[in-house]
């Protein structure tokens, strides 16, 4: 075979290879595999509850009612619940700024005239906040606050509407909204709550805000509880970024510390309660009072960690602090052996102190009732009611042991909110050594 026919065969053969590469390259480039669809692998949240609605949250603790010249009021749970549920079902029209400066006369005018309801909030409530609760017609609302909602029906029966008024004890002021009402829906709702009120009785006091309490005597169930408690590690797992380089050092028989170097928890035993702290996350920036408060509850409600009826009753804006109290059988709860309040403190962009009970109160194991003296013994016995804010029955947690086993015992008393915040239990002791029945 001559040259001229070898040199043919080997370009041939290279063209052929050519082609082959272009092939195989545009076959590499155009290929796409049958890749069976990945499923993604949902991690569950680590809660310690139920999740809750903010409605659920933002709770009067009492509500107030003048039908017919008589003044009535409840507690129960059930019937504050059915006005606040309604609440979310209804619109309101724009909320109209009526007055600034309003005296304690006024206010107390305005609470115990005839033909209206109002509903006692703990703390001054964002109207913003609000706007989850009831819906407004309009979307932007003022960033003012309330502390009494009042629902006026005088008008019900020409206009099939009703009028909330907000008022606010913190800033004297007072705004109006009107909201339209079935004549069913205003009967099923606000008419029978007041069926299940029962008497009250106003304290007057001069140039102060009015005291109400029940008129006659009260007979409570006291409960004792054997003592639930979430884990701390599970508190650990949701509060650490990365609970996997968490140490945990043991500083007491009671106290035990959790950190990753750069936050800490800690978990004390003897008073059932958890601190976690963050730092570097301190902030002192100029905060709205709904911003703080949305904040403070998604944070908190993430993790379920409203684990019973806490309701919203302290907010400092200044210092991004929020607290939430532990309500039991419709009933505040104090103590001195443990905390019955959820405390946050809002950071820069993140929570920067978080401070709760570790217990819950599941199922009583022992129920026996107790009786009270009524309100106004009380209010006559205090050897002054000028310088508090309120007179409310309540629970004060003691722990007991029985069995070889620490319990905790809710006891019916009567407390005394002072202006401060802080409160007093009322015992034959702190009356003044007299017998009413208080204890």
């Amino acid at each position: 075979m001559g040259v001229k026919h070898i040199e043919q065969i080997k370009s041939f053969v290279l063209f052929l290879l050519v082609i082959l590469s272009l092939i195989l390259t545009f076959s590499i480039w155009t290929y796409t595999p049958d890749y069976q669809p990945i499923k993604d692998s949902q991690v569950e949240p680590i809660t310690v509850g139920q999740q809750k609605e903010l409605h659920e949250v933002l709770k009067p603790y009492r509500i107030l009612a003048h039908d017919n010249g008589k003044l009535l009021g409840t507690i129960q749970s059930t019937q504050i619940d059915r006005i606040m549920n309604t609440l979310t079902d209804l619109s309101a029209s724009n909320l109209i700024f009526m007055q600034s400066n309003l005296s304690e006369e006024e206010i107390n005018s305005a609470i115990h005239t005839d033909n209206r309801m109002t509903l006692f909030f703990s703390y001054e409530v964002p109207m913003e906040t609000f706007l989850s609760v009831l819906e407004f017609s309009q979307n932007d609302l003022p960033e003012t606050t309330f502390s009494h909602l009042i629902i006026d029906w005088s008008e019900f029966s020409q206009t099939n509407s009703i009028q909330f008024l907000f008022i606010s004890e913190e800033n004297r002021t007072l705004y109006r909204t009107d909201v339209a009402l079935s004549k069913n829906n205003f009967e099923n709702t606000f008419m029978e709550v007041v069926n299940y009120t029962e008497p009250y009785s106003e304290i007057e006091r001069t140039n102060n805000f009015s005291l109400y309490v029940p008129t006659e005597k009260v007979e409570i169930p006291k409960f004792t509880y054997s003592i639930n408690q979430v884990s701390p590690d599970k508190f650990k797992n949701i509060l650490f970024k990365d609970s996997n380089i968490v140490q945990k050092n043991i500083e007491s028989n009671t106290s035990t510390k959790y950190t990753d170097g750069m936050a800490a928890m800690t978990s004390d035993a003897s008073t059932r309660t958890i601190n976690f702290v963050y730092p570097a996350s301190e902030s002192i920036g100029e905060m709205k009072p709904s911003v703080l408060f949305q904040n403070s509850f998604d944070f908190v409600n993430d993790h379920g960690g409203l684990t019973g009826d806490y309701r919203y009753v302290y907010s400092n804006v200044l210092k991004h602090v929020t607290e939430y109290q532990l309500f039991a059988h419709d009933l505040p709860v104090f103590s001195q052996v443990t905390s019955t309040r959820i405390v946050t403190t809002w950071g820069d962009n993140q929570i920067f102190q978080y401070k709760r009970p570790s217990f819950i109160l599941d199922t009583p194991f022992d129920i026996s009732n107790q009786q009270l003296p009524s309100g106004v013994e009380v209010a006559e016995a205090l050897p002054s009611i000028e310088d508090i804010n309120e007179i409310v029955l309540g629970y004060y947690l003691s722990q007991e042991e029985k069995n070889y086993n620490f319990v905790y015992t809710l006891i019916p008393s009567w407390f005394t909110i002072n202006k401060d915040g802080s409160w007093t239990r009322l015992t034959t002791e702190t009356m003044g050594g007299a017998e009413y029945g208080l204890e």
